[in-house]
């Protein structure tokens, strides 16, 4: 479920504009936007890796008390599968792969491990260790998947997304008045439940932009407020 673009904007200008505070133009709040939507899908990396610990220690419950699922449903929008040929054994990185999580032939009877680079030297230096087409592994360069032994065929690369920046499109009339416009607008990839974080953010950054500390610390407290409630 996405976060609608417009519907944040509008809250931005409504508080900025409460408060006289100044005005936030559509370009700075796609550039503001964007920084932040990465923020939060880092943040929700980090609360899942401290809510599996956490679990794991037997310090969660289960059900509607079940974090790392809760955390689990704020990434699965930006989860995406590409089936990608291999040419000469090697396939080309998607242009929005923002973290890999796995790589398996189309069928899924077959997964790629991942390995360092310089590690694949002592593994073929051991029939024990040696990498086959039953058991094959893969390295990663800048631009490349590059499997071992040398593969064929179709592999499907499951991977987090770079998220989309958001686009708060508009149309001017004659007096200079903006109106939004659904066509060609992006929403924000962000679960519905990141939205007030989402939010929070963009008045944090706004802050800097128009000079405003009180802005930044407003925005800070409820930041802040936010993380002792979800650390409680």
């Amino acid at each position: 479920m996405a976060i609608n673009v417009n519907t944040v904007y509008q809250t931005v200008l409504s508080i900025l504009n409460k408060e006289s505070r100044g005005f936030l133009t559509p370009d700075e709040f796609k550039r503001i936007g964007a920084q932040v939507q990465l923020d939060i899908l880092d943040q929700n990396f980090y609360d899942y890796n401290k809510a599996v610990v956490r679990h794991n220690a037997g310090r969660a419950v289960e059900d509607y008390g079940d974090i790392p699922e809760k955390i689990q449903q704020k990434i699965d929008p930006f989860y995406k599968t590409s089936n990608i040929t291999l040419v000469a054994g090697k396939i080309t990185i998607p242009s929005d792969v923002y973290k890999m999580i796995n790589i398996a032939t189309t069928d899924k009877l077959l997964q790629i491990e991942k390995v360092n680079k310089k590690n694949l030297s002592y593994l073929l230096s051991s029939p024990l260790t040696k990498p086959t087409t039953s058991f094959p592994v893969y390295y990663q360069t800048d631009t490349e998947f590059v499997t071992n032994p040398t593969l064929t065929g179709d592999l499907t690369v499951e991977y987090i997304k770079t998220p989309s920046d958001p686009v708060w499109n508009k149309t001017t009339d004659s007096n200079g008045a903006m109106t939004y416009n659904a066509s060609g607008s992006v929403d924000f990839t962000l679960h519905e439940s990141d939205r007030v974080q989402l939010i929070i953010g963009i008045l944090k950054y706004t802050g800097l932009i128009i000079a405003d500390p009180a802005v930044i610390q407003a925005a800070s407290g409820e930041e802040n407020k936010t993380i002792q409630l979800e650390n409680s």
